[in-house]
Formats: structure tokens, C-alpha cells, sequence
């Protein structure tokens, strides 16, 4: 069951320059966006039992989950950037989760049996188009094997617009990484301000 605290909401600024994204803890604001803003607000599920940490830089936050209170080690990390496009072709999204996240999960782990002789090997699992909240998506659960072990990584991409949702969650638990994705995702709120006003023109008569 989500819980109703919301622990933070993510504001995107939609400029030409790189995207400026802060990280703003609490309740969820009930003013709308601002001009120019995005804003993604994500209602954790059972937020009493993460380990939070925001990364300003890297426009994303993580969470862990604290010890004994999940059935495996798992960690999410929730991440907005500026998207490639507004409305992405679904033939171009068919492509990247069917041949281009394929490919290149097999050159990384051609290149790590290579370092590892052997030891270490990455696999593809799924990766699919798929649709959240309306916009289209694209998602992947790659599999990392060294010896006898192995770790799961979901990764899920949200084409929002004008922002891109990253959202990944990597456990030896595959079931768990999958249903852990699917509660943060479905506890999203995706919301976009009206165009910022135009700068006026440098050319005056």
C-alpha cells in the first residue's frame, strides 16, 4: 500500500540550458507549477522503511531499503532529465528496447568475460515499450552473473514531455526489483507549468 507521505518533489526547469533540478522534502505542494517548470512528484510506497539520499547533481534521489525490512537487499534510485523529444516515434522506441539496450548489454558483457575471464557475464531479461500514466516508456531488467551469484537491474524509462522519468531498482531479487518498480511508478504524479514567457528580443527600434 503507497503511504501518503510524499518525501519529495522534483521541479525541472525547461530551458534551453542544462536542466536545473532541486530536490524539495515534504508534503506535496498544492500550488501548480510554476511557468517553464516540471514538477514529479513521487509518493513512496512504505516510506518508513527507506534510507533517503538526494543527489543534486545528478538530478536524482535513492533509496535503500533499511535492513530487515525488505525480503532482499534493494535500492531505487528516482531520476528526472530533459528528453531527447516531446513525443518520442514509436518505431525509434521499439528499436531501443528491442535492439539498441539488447546490443549494448551484449558488448558490456562481452567486454567483462573478457576482464573477468569469464567469471562475469550481463544478460538481457526483458526490454519492452510499455506506457505510465499515460506517456510512453520503454523498460529493461538486465541480469549481472559473477560466480554464483547474480543481481537484477530494472530500469524504466518515462518519456513526460518535456523531462525523461529514469527510475531503477537493482536487487537479487528479481521479482522483488520488478514489483518494487512497478509500486514507485504507480505512486507518481506527473505535472508540467505553462510555457515560460519569451524573452524579449535584444533588436529594439
Amino acid at each position: 500500500m503507497l503511504s501518503r507521505l510524499t518525501l519529495g518533489v522534483v521541479l525541472l526547469a525547461l530551458t534551453n540550458a542544462a536542466p536545473a533540478v532541486a530536490q524539495a522534502p515534504g508534503a506535496q505542494s498544492a500550488e501548480p507549477a510554476k511557468p517553464g517548470t516540471f514538477r514529479l512528484n513521487v509518493k513512496v510506497p512504505e516510506a518508513s522503511k527507506w534510507n533517503v539520499q538526494r543527489d543534486a547533481k545528478a538530478a536524482r534521489t535513492v533509496y535503500t531499503c533499511k535492513p530487515l525490512a525488505c525480503p532482499d537487499s534493494l535500492r531505487v534510485s528516482v531520476g528526472v532529465e530533459r528528453s531527447p523529444t516531446r513525443n518520442p516515434n514509436p518505431q525509434a522506441l521499439e528499436k531501443l528496447a528491442t535492439v539498441d539496450l539488447p546490443k549494448a548489454a551484449r558488448a558490456a558483457s562481452a567486454a567483462r568475460e573478457i576482464i573477468s575471464d569469464g567469471a562475469e557475464k550481463i544478460e538481457t531479461i526483458v526490454s519492452e515499450t510499455a506506457s505510465f500514466h499515460g506517456y510512453p516508456a520503454v523498460r529493461n531488467i538486465t541480469k549481472y552473473s559473477r560466480a554464483k551469484s547474480a543481481t537484477f537491474k530494472g530500469t524504466t524509462l518515462i518519456f513526460a514531455g518535456p523531462a525523461m522519468v529514469r527510475v531503477e531498482a537493482t536487487s537479487p531479487n528479481e521479482a522483488l526489483a520488478r514489483e518494487t518498480t512497478e509500486a514507485f511508478i504507480a505512486g507518481m504524479k506527473f505535472e508540467e507549468g505553462p510555457p515560460a514567457p519569451k524573452k524579449p528580443s535584444g533588436n529594439t527600434i
